[in-house]
């Protein structure tokens, strides 16, 4: 199963993390695994290039399963706000797919999340 972790900070997004196979196919044909990573991957692509955060906080582990990003600390109004459409558009996007597979992902939000 894929776990994925929101955390907010003051209501605002901060980090995202999806952790484990979903296992809903073969590995490489998996579409769970392939949509949560495109997510992750179009929120780091966004946040660098949109929102042009260069110092972003970005781990992952194909073998794992593992992906993390984290929001920079210091950043100005207009990067804050671009980060914030960035990071709740792909929270909707990660909701549909764990509302459609629930299965096979879990959604958690932490620290004053806007569950819906």
């Amino acid at each position: 199963m894929t776990k994925v972790t929101v955390k907010y900070k003051l209501g605002k997004i901060v980090s995202i993390s999806a952790s484990g196979h979903a296992k809903f196919g073969k590995f490489g044909q998996d579409i769970v695994c392939a949509a949560v990573s495109v997510l992750m991957q179009t929120a780091v692509q966004g946040l660098n290039e949109v929102a042009k955060l260069d110092h972003l906080i970005f781990d992952s582990d194909e073998k794992t399963a593992y992906m993390y990003l984290e929001l920079p600390v210091e950043v100005n109004e207009t990067q804050a706000f671009k980060a914030d459409v960035i990071l709740e558009t792909v929270l909707r996007g990660l909701q549909g797919i764990a509302k459609s597979y629930p299965k096979y992902m879990k959604l958690y939000e932490e620290g004053g999340a806007n569950i819906q």
